[in-house]
């Protein structure tokens, strides 16, 4: 299924080339992965740091879907 990806910008800029997860084409496929959402959900996306014991997540909104298409919004990285 295709994913749109609305800030797609901002959401390449906030990766780095430390983490498993290093350019929008990757966090597409793994959006693509998610299952059963409903509108105006939020999903963490989890990326891998590799020199620290923080993780960063992005966070997402999924808009919802069109024929064969899921939308998200980027909105934020954050860190647990």
């Amino acid at each position: 299924m295709k994913v749109i990806l609305m800030n797609e910008e901002q959401c390449q800029k906030d990766l780095n080339p430390m983490w498993d997860i290093t350019n929008v084409e990757q966090v597409k496929e793994k959006l693509n992965e998610l299952q059963e959402l409903t509108d105006g959900e939020l999903v963490h996306l989890l990326y891998v740091q590799i020199w620290s014991e923080y993780h960063p997540f992005g966070l997402f909104k999924f808009i919802g879907m069109d024929e064969d298409c899921m939308k998200f919004q980027y909105l934020e990285i954050e860190w647990l």
